[in-house]
């Protein structure tokens, strides 16, 4: 049996899968190398490519490193195929959720300000001492509560915040809240928030989920944090929202279109903080993304189902 490793994120594991009697690894430097070696692969961990999917004719799994599985709308032929597709869910809630709270925490304690002022070695307690806001007793609505959800909602708890979230797998709640919202009732969500966490996937249904209704729908003064994947928000109307003066603080780690562009407007607001899709990385995180793949390898020789599977006609 052939494993075929087509990303970097854990690389310092990978001499581990050695010891798994039966398994080849062979681990692609180059799309080159990879668009071969796929060929006799039954295994892949990566992202497949059209043409790759083509060449491969005995592959029977892949595993995206990645919880988003957004690549599958680039790549239809992989959805059309009988290949099973899995993913990492679940291994980047805990980074991901402290992300949250970094960019949370940097704008209502006015972070980003004071380093100015470092640069400039000044003291300016005078206009930084109205700045900073408390999040205890906040409104904190999450939109999307899969297991990264859940984990915003979690650390959330920790700080005192009332929270709020919407799904599409509405239903009953959990320790963090009384109840799953469904999606219709979105506008609602917004109004009562006084902070909107992001962190759905990214599907044809999620698409420009967050438009100008939504912005409309949002308290002037809220903060919004996207997490998950960029197209759930639309730029455009996001850019309308702050010319408008409304918003306290944007944090964005992940954009429309990646690298985010230099001539983005986005960059030029005071109140918008801006890190380049940062949110899922840790060492740990790395750790737990192979973790998952191993114990799949195994379920796969058993004839187990796998972890994780993904619905590839919904997108997740």
């Amino acid at each position: 049996m052939k494993l075929l490793i087509q990303s970097i994120e854990g690389e310092e594991y990978f001499g581990e899968l050695n010891d798994i009697e039966g398994l080849t690894v062979v681990v692609a430097m180059t799309q080159e190398e990879a668009e071969r070696e796929v060929a006799d692969a039954d295994i892949m961990y990566g992202w497949p490519t059209a043409s790759m999917i083509a060449a491969a004719s005995k592959l029977k799994w892949v595993q995206f490193p990645s919880a988003g599985a957004d690549r599958l709308l680039k790549v239809p032929e992989l959805v059309e195929a009988d290949i099973l597709v899995t993913n990492t869910r679940g291994a980047h809630a805990p980074s991901i959720a402290e992300h949250v709270f970094g960019l949370l925490l940097s704008m209502t304690r006015a972070i980003p300000p004071s380093v100015g002022w470092q640069k400039e070695h000044v003291w300016n307690r005078v206009d930084g001492y109205r700045l900073p806001r408390e999040i205890m007793g906040m409104t904190m609505g999450i939109v999307g509560y899969g297991h990264i959800g859940r984990a915003v909602a979690k650390r959330a708890a920790g700080f005192d915040m009332r929270i709020l979230a919407v799904d599409v797998a509405e239903g009953p709640g959990d320790a963090w809240v009384d109840q799953v919202w469904p999606v219709s009732k979105l506008p609602d969500m917004l109004a009562a928030s006084d902070v909107v966490v992001i962190a759905a996937p990214y599907t044809r249904e999620t698409h420009h989920m967050i438009d100008s209704a939504a912005f409309a729908a949002m308290k002037g003064d809220a903060y919004l944090v996207a997490i998950s994947r960029g197209g759930v928000v639309d730029e455009d109307a996001l850019l309308a929202t702050l010319k408008q003066g409304k918003l306290a603080g944007v944090g964005l780690d992940v954009a429309e279109v990646e690298p985010l562009d230099t001539a983005s407007a986005l960059w030029n607001f005071s109140n918008v903080l801006i890190t380049p899709h940062l949110a899922g990385s840790s060492w740990q995180k790395e750790r737990r993304c192979f973790d998952i793949l191993v114990e799949n390898i195994g379920r796969y020789r058993r004839g187990e189902e796998l972890r994780n599977l993904v619905n590839k006609q919904a997108g997740y």
